[in-house]
This record gives structure tokens, C-alpha cells and sequence, in this order.
């Protein structure tokens, strides 16, 4: 990243646009969602790479305008809220404590606030490298991707507090052979999209 960036909101009018404040000592930051009550969540830090690391130093909810910074899973980068629902709860991803060798965690901020809760990742006897929380809908449940294990990258799904594989027959059914690689989003019946491939990651859809 060359130049500072800041986080803005447009609309709801033609040529409205506003500029959300930083946290104090930070000189840039990045919008990266909101919710139909205008509440925005985003990244605040320095000029650093465009897409996280020290750019996402903070985690920011922006709600009348005023720059609330929601904590973080102990690490000093890549922490990123992803989605926030009507309620409040906050998803997204970041670096955990040191020692911890994970580039990123899944993680769930509820609305009543707090510290943000380490979801952790999928096949924990067999560790995946990190997990992104990616989408969440109004009752709750989170969705998005866990990686690095010997198996790949599998899409989850979150809810009463357990993460699943969604490649799970109990969840997917039988006869499915086509891998879930990553969830993106999650309406409020329920419905997940996302990426699935074949086995041999052929070709993607």
C-alpha cells in the first residue's frame, strides 16, 4: 500500500458519501460491511498491504458514527470483521495470540459485546492452519472456511456454539461427492452459498 485509505459510507441519497473516523493513532482503515440498521464494521491501523496484516490492526464497529474498536483474539494484524447481522453479532477473522503460528481464526462477537470468541477450526486432531468466519444471519449461525489441514480447505458451519463441516452427510446427505471448499454467506431459512469442487479440484463451481 502506497497511499492512505479511509473507510467511507454512501447513500442513502445520490452524491452522499461520508467518511468514518479511525481509531486514535491509526491513518487508515476500510469499510467491509453493515447491517439495515446502519451500524458498519471494518479495519483500522497503518498504511501497510491493502488487504490486512498492520492495515487491519484494529477491529472497528462504527454505529452513529462514533468508532467503537471491538477488540481482538490477542495477535496485532489481520484482524478483520467479515459481516454483521441486524442484532449486532459481529463474524469476520483474526490473528490469534502469540505463540500461536496461525495466520487467522474464525471469530463471534455477540451483540451485547464483549471479547470476541475464538471459533477455532475444523478436524482439531488434525489441525487446520486457520479458519474465516465469513457470513452470519439473524439467528445466529456463522459460516465460512477452515484450511491448511491434510484434507483441504472444507466450508463450516457454526451454530450453538459447535463448528461443523458441512461436508458432513449428516448435513450435506448421501451421495454427494463433490467437496464444499468454502461458505459465504448465509440467509435467515438457512441457505449457504459458497464453492464446491470434485475430489480432484478439476473444476470449481
Amino acid at each position: 500500500q502506497v497511499l492512505q485509505f479511509l473507510p467511507v459510507v454512501w447513500g442513502p441519497g445520490r452524491n452522499q458519501i461520508k467518511a468514518l473516523p479511525l481509531l486514535p493513532g491509526d491513518d487508515s482503515g476500510a469499510a467491509t460491511a453493515i447491517n439495515d440498521r446502519g451500524d458498519v464494521v471494518g479495519i483500522s491501523g497503518t498504511c501497510d498491504q491493502a488487504v490486512g496484516r498492520h492495515t487491519a490492526k484494529h477491529m472497528v464497529l462504527w454505529t452513529n458514527g462514533h468508532a467503537i474498536d471491538i477488540g481482538s483474539l490477542g495477535g496485532d494484524a489481520w484482524n478483520t470483521p467479515m459481516a454483521i447481522n441486524a442484532f449486532g453479532d459481529v463474524v469476520g477473522f483474526a490473528q490469534p495470540a502469540p505463540p500461536s503460528q496461525a495466520f487467522s481464526h474464525a471469530f463471534f462477537r455477540g451483540r451485547a459485546g464483549g471479547p470476541p470468541q475464538d471459533l477455532g477450526v475444523l478436524t482439531p486432531e488434525d489441525p487446520d492452519s486457520y479458519s474465516q468466519a465469513l457470513g452470519i444471519n439473524d439467528r445466529g449461525q456463522v459460516v465460512g472456511v477452515s484450511c491448511g489441514g491434510t484434507e483441504g480447505c472444507h466450508g463450516f458451519l457454526w451454530q450453538e456454539g459447535v463448528m461443523h463441516d458441512l461436508n458432513d452427510p449428516d448435513l450435506i446427505g448421501s451421495g454427494q461427492s463433490d467437496v464444499i471448499t468454502d461458505a459465504q454467506d448465509i440467509n435467515d431459512l438457512g441457505q449457504i452459498t459458497g464453492q464446491a469442487c470434485p475430489p480432484d479440484g478439476s473444476v470449481c463451481y
